[in-house]
C-alpha cells in the first residue's frame, strides 16, 4: 500500500496548517494588566492582554487584542516557554466561546421532570441560597470538575473537604496513563518535556503530537525544527498506528500495526537492543526484565502484531544508528486495557537508548513549587465515585464537564445521575449534562476569568501561567471561585473561616505573593500579569531509575470476533476534539486533515473492506457493537487497516447550542465498559464491531477540489506482504 505525502497534503489543504498558527504580526504590542478603568480606554487604540488559553490541558500562553472593550484577536504569547508565540485553531476559537449566542446568561432552576430541559430564571441571591441549601441538606456531595491544575482546582478541593465532600478532577485524555507510567517506571510525578528539536530519529507509537496530544503547539514547533532548522541534519520520523492520522501523514514511513499489540513491538525492539548490548543503563531490576524477554522470538511477535520481521529489525537498527533517538507512545495506541504497559515499556526503551534527560530526548524536570490541587482521575475512578454518591443519594456538583457526552453509555452514568438527590451545574453552555441539572449557575468563559495553570514539566523550565480577564463579563455569569467563596460565607462561620478571602482575585493574589524578582508586591503582581505568568532559569533534571517490571497480559477486547470482526478506533477530531469545540462554527468548518470533511460524522473504511461489503463513498452504514449502534456515511480511506473501522469523536450532542445540537453521531455509544488495568483510563480501543449496509446515501460535506499534485513520491507506507487485504 503506497501513499504519497503530496497526495496527503492535497487533501489536507490549509487545515493542517491550523495546528500551529503563528498570529498576525503587529507593529507594536502593548502588554498590560487588565487594570484600566473604562474611562482610560482610548477609542480606536488597541490594548493587548497576556493570559493563558483554557481550550485544552496544555494551557498555552496567549495575548489578546482588545479594542474599545471588545476582544478582537487572540495570538500566542512569544514570551511563554510552552508555545513561544504559536497558537492552534482551538485557541483562536476562544472568541467564539466568549461571543457564543447560546451561552447561559443567568441562573436557572429546573421545572418539570429532570432531563426535560425546562428551566425558570432565578436571581443570583436566590440561586446562591438554593445552592447553600443543597450543600446543607445532602448526606454526601461530590464535585466533578475539568482537569485544570492550579489555584482554581486547589480552592474547589479545599471547599469540598471543608463541607465533608469530595472533589474529583476528571480528564478523558490518555495523560492519565502517561502519568501512571512515569510514576510506576521512574517514580516521577509529572509530565515530560520532549526535545524534538534536537532529535535525529523519532519513532512514534500512536502519539498524535501534531494534533491533540500533550501540547501539540509546542511539539509541532519542535518537530518543525527537527525537520528543517539544522542545515546538515534532517530528522527521520516513523509513525506506528492502525489508522493513518494527520501526524502519521507527516512521517517518512507509516507502519499499520494490529490494534492493541503495540506493546509487543516495543518488546521486540527491547530484545533486539539487548542483544546488541544496549542494556543496564538506569535499570534497577535488569535481570527480571531480561528474563521476561528471553523466551520471546521476533517471528512470533511479528505474527502477533502483523508487521514483518524485516520492518521490526529495520526499526531496531535505525534506533541503534541514531545519535539522538526518541520514542513516543500515546493517543489511540494507549487506549487499550494494556495502555499503561505500553507507556512503561516505551519509557524503558528510552532508558536503554540513553534518551532520558539529554538533548533530543525526554526531559524529566522538577516542576515549580506551586500547589496545583489533586491529580486528575480517569473514568474508572470517576464511575466508582458516582456510584458511591448515588448509593447515598447525595448531591452532584459539575464544573465545565459534560459527562453524558464524553462517557460511554455502557458505563450507565445517566442512571447514576438520576439517582442523585440534586445536581448543580457550573457551566457556560447548555450541554448534555447541564440539561439534567436541578440548578444551573452560569460561569465566566476563560477570557472573562482570573486563574493560573501549572505545567508539571511540559514547558522544560519551571513555569506557572497566569490568566486574567481581558474584557468585562458580557452576561450575568460569575467566576466559579467567587461563587464558592460566597457560598462558604452563607454556610456559616466555620466554613467561612476556611475560605476567608473576599474574592477569587484576592485568593489568587495571595497565592502569587513573592513569586517574582521584584521587591514591591504591586510590582510583582503587575510584572506577572504583563508577562503572562512566571518562569525563570532551567529545570533541574530528576535522576531516574527504571523500577517497574514488565507485564505479559494482552489487550482485552469486548465482542465475539466471529460476530464483530472489526476493531473500532474512535479518535478525537482535530478541531472539535472530544466535543468541546462543537459549538464553534470556526472549528466545525475546519476540514479534517485527511478526509477534508466538515460539519458531520463519518465512518472510515479501507478500500478492500469497502469492496467486500459493497460500500462506496457516501453510503450510509450502520456500525454495531455489543453495546449500541450508530449510522453515518462512509469515507473510503487507504489510511485504515482492513480490519479496523475508524470514527471521529466530537459530534452527536443532544444539547450544546445551535451549532452542535443533533449534528452527527457520538461513537462513545458503541464503547465497552473496559479500562486500562493500571491507570483506570477508559480503554476506548477495546471494542469490536460489525458494519451493515442501510441502502441509503448521504452527502457528507467535504472541501471540494483540493488541487492536483505532481505525483512526486515523498512518503512511503509500510507494505504488509504477509497479509492479504491491503490495497
Amino acid at each position: 500500500m503506497e501513499f504519497r505525502r503530496r497526495d496527503v497534503l492535497r487533501l489536507m489543504g490549509f487545515s493542517i496548517a491550523a495546528a500551529a498558527l503563528p498570529g498576525c504580526k503587529q507593529e507594536s504590542h502593548n502588554l498590560i494588566p487588565y487594570l484600566l478603568p473604562d474611562d482610560e480606554i482610548i477609542p480606536g487604540v488597541a490594548n493587548w492582554y497576556a493570559t493563558i488559553c483554557q481550550e485544552c490541558e496544555a494551557g498555552c500562553g496567549t495575548i489578546v487584542r482588545v479594542l474599545e472593550g471588545r476582544a478582537k484577536k487572540i495570538e500566542g504569547n512569544p514570551a511563554h516557554p510552552l508555545n513561544k508565540g504559536k497558537l492552534c485553531a482551538k485557541g483562536q476559537s476562544s472568541l467564539q466561546a466568549l461571543y457564543n449566542p447560546d451561552r447561559l446568561k443567568s441562573p436557572l432552576r429546573r421545572m418539570g421532570p429532570r432531563g426535560e430541559g425546562r428551566f425558570e430564571p432565578l436571581t443570583w441571591s436566590e440561586a446562591i441560597e438554593a445552592c447553600r441549601d443543597i450543600v446543607r441538606e445532602s448526606p454526601a456531595s461530590l464535585l466533578v470538575g475539568r482537569a485544570a491544575p492550579g489555584s482554581e482546582s486547589t480552592l474547589l478541593d479545599h471547599f469540598m473537604k471543608t463541607v465533608k465532600g469530595t472533589a474529583l478532577f476528571y480528564t478523558p485524555e490518555d495523560t492519565i496513563s502517561l502519568r501512571k507510567g512515569l510514576r510506576t517506571a521512574f517514580e516521577f510525578d509529572g509530565l515530560p518535556a520532549y526535545d524534538l528539536a534536537h532529535c535525529d530519529y523519532l519513532l512514534s507509537i500512536g502519539a498524535p503530537f501534531l494534533e491533540y496530544w500533550l501540547s501539540p503547539v509546542s511539539l509541532s514547533a519542535g518537530f518543525g525544527a527537527m525537520r528543517q532548522e539544522r542545515q546538515s541534519i534532517r530528522g527521520r520520523f516513523v509513525q506506528v498506528e492502525p489508522r493513518l492520522s494527520a501526524t502519521g501523514a507527516s512521517a517518512d514511513r507509516w507502519i499499520p500495526i494490529r490494534p492493541g499489540t503495540e506493546v509487543w513491538l516495543v518488546r521486540a525492539l527491547t530484545k533486539l537492543l539487548w542483544q546488541a548490548g544496549r542494556v543496564g543503563r538506569n535499570f534497577r531490576n535488569e535481570a527480571k526484565w531480561l528474563n521476561e524477554l528471553r523466551d520471546l522470538t521476533i517471528d512470533e511477535i511479528a505474527d502477533t502484531i502483523d508487521v514483518s520481521v524485516t520492518s521490526i529489525r529495520d526499526l531496531a537498527s535505525e534506533l541503534l544508528e541514531a545519535r539522538a533517538p526518541l520514542i513516543l507512545a500515546g493517543g489511540t495506541s494507549s487506549d487499550h486495557t494494556n495502555g499503561t504497559d505500553l507507556i512503561i515499556e516505551t519509557l524503558a526503551l528510552n532508558a536503554m537508548l540513553g534518551s532520558v534527560n539529554r538533548p533530543g530526548g525526554m526531559q524529566l524536570g522538577r516542576p515549580i513549587e506551586f500547589s496545583a490541587g489533586p491529580s486528575a482521575v480517569g473514568e474508572q475512578a470517576l464511575m466508582q465515585a458516582l456510584g458511591r454518591l448515588a448509593d447515598r443519594e447525595g448531591a452532584l456538583f459539575l464544573h465545565q464537564t459534560d459527562l453524558l457526552h464524553v462517557l460511554p453509555t455502557s458505563l450507565d452514568a445517566l442512571p447514576l445521575l438520576r439517582r442523585c438527590r440534586q445536581i448543580v451545574s457550573f457551566a457556560s453552555f447548555p450541554d448534555d449534562t447541564t440539561m439534567m441539572a436541578d440548578l444551573v449557575l452560569p460561569v465566566h468563559t476563560a477570557l472573562e476569568s482570573w486563574g493560573d495553570r501549572t505545567y508539571a514539566g511540559l514547558t522544560g523550565v519551571p513555569a506557572v501561567g497566569l490568566q486574567q480577564p481581558v474584557v468585562q463579563p458580557l452576561f450575568e455569569s460569575r467566576q466559579i471561585g467567587d461563587l464558592i467563596i460566597e457560598l462558604a460565607r452563607l454556610l456559616g462561620e466555620s466554613v467561612q473561616a476556611e475560605l476567608p478571602w473576599q474574592s477569587f482575585h484576592a485568593y489568587l493574589q495571595e497565592r502569587w505573593k513573592g513569586r517574582a524578582d521584584t521587591t514591591h508586591e504591586t510590582d510583582q503582581w503587575i510584572h506577572h500579569l504583563q508577562q503572562g505568568g512566571r518562569w525563570a532559569g532551567t529545570d533541574s533534571p530528576v535522576t531516574v531509575t527504571l523500577s517497574a517490571p514488565p507485564s505479559r497480559e494482552p489487550a482485552a477486547f469486548a465482542g465475539d470476533p466471529l460476530e464483530f470482526p472489526f476493531y473500532l478506533l474512535p479518535y478525537p477530531s482535530s478541531g472539535l476534539h472530544r466535543g468541546e469545540g462543537a459549538n464553534r462554527p470556526w472549528l466545525q468548518e475546519l476540514p479534517d486533515p485527511l478526509t477534508a470533511a466538515v460539519w458531520g460524522s463519518w465512518i472510515e473504511l479501507n478500500p478492500v473492506t469497502a469492496r467486500t461489503l459493497a460500500l462506496s463513498d457516501g453510503d450510509v452504514a450502520r456500525v454495531l457493537s455489543p453495546y449500541g449502534a450508530v449510522e453515518a456515511p462512509v469515507v473510503i480511506s487507504p489510511g485504515a487497516r482492513p480490519d479496523t473501522i475508524a470514527m471521529p469523536l466530537g459530534q452527536g450532542h443532544a444539547a450544546y447550542g445551535r451549532y452542535a445540537s443533533n449534528r452527527g453521531v457520538n461513537p462513545t455509544s458503541l464503547l465497552a465498559p473496559l479500562f486500562d488495568r493500571r491507570s483506570g483510563h477508559l480503554a476506548s480501543g477495546a471494542t469490536r464491531v460489525r458494519i451493515e449496509r442501510t441502502g441509503r446515501q448521504a452527502r457528507l460535506v467535504r472541501m471540494e477540489n483540493p488541487g492536483e499534485g505532481d505525483g512526486t513520491s515523498l512518503i512511503h507506507i509500510e507494505r504488509l506482504r504477509r497479509r492479504p487485504g491491503y490495497a
